[in-house]
């Protein structure tokens, strides 16, 4: 009983999370196009803004990422029909949990590179790098003078949502569109 009500919970919230992911991904993809045209304003008047280009590149990163794990929400990730629709559904399920444990592969990937418990034992960023060679925390993006960490932290939740997500998806599947 209290199972079938956390499921339900998780299922529930599950489209909320996408929602809120797309919202991210707009809110970046609008901030690119403020940056461009800025960027391009500034230059046009003999005072470029340096750093217009990395940020840019780096929201619409953003926005492609919350949007990919959005879009996973809804059943919609790149797939190529041409098979699947063909398969027993017993088999399509096994796809999707392979496709599960590759995504928690990446996460576990994701958590070993960023090692945060390594940098909390460390006592901080130096000693980290000093210690294990791990310069994630210390390096700088040299054009927006801050550190690089910050550009991909948004790795961090965007790839656990796409995870939560997935894992969904394998409790209760997402019907799937028909081929074209």
């Amino acid at each position: 009983m209290i199972l079938l009500k956390l499921r339900d919970t998780l299922l529930r919230f599950d489209p909320l999370l996408a929602k809120a992911e797309m919202a991210l991904s707009a809110a970046c993809l609008a901030a690119v196009v403020l940056m461009m045209g800025a960027g391009t304003v500034a230059r046009s008047l003999g005072h470029p803004f340096v750093f217009s280009d990395d940020l840019a590149i780096s929201l619409m990163v953003w926005g492609a990422l919350f949007s990919i794990s959005a879009n996973l929400a809804q059943g919609g990730h790149m797939r190529v029909d041409l098979l699947l629709p063909h398969l027993p559904h017993l088999l399509i399920r096994l796809i999707d949990a392979v496709c599960a444990v590759m995504l928690a592969g990446f996460v576990l990937t994701l958590w070993l590179w960023l090692d945060p418990l390594g940098l909390i034992g460390a006592g901080g960023a130096m000693q980290l790098a000093m210690t294990t060679g791990n310069y994630t925390y210390t390096e700088p993006v040299m054009t927006l003078g801050i550190l690089k960490i910050w550009i991909w932290l948004p790795l961090v939740p965007a790839s656990l949502g796409a995870l939560y997500h997935a894992l969904i998806r394998l409790v209760a599947p997402v019907q799937r569109a028909a081929p074209c």
